[in-house]
């Protein structure tokens, strides 16, 4: 637990915490493919 008295305190951070990974990752991906494609081009 994350210091919280009441677990479900703590499973709405969790999950806040999930989507904004999720929405971090579907921003981030793009460009690490696009990182990828480069550099096996230039190999």
């Amino acid at each position: 637990m994350m210091g919280h008295k009441n677990i479900s305190t703590t499973q709405i951070y969790a999950k806040i915490t999930s989507q904004k990974i999720s929405k971090d990752m579907d921003l981030v991906t793009p460009k690490f493919k696009a990182m990828e494609e480069a550099f096996m081009m230039a190999i």
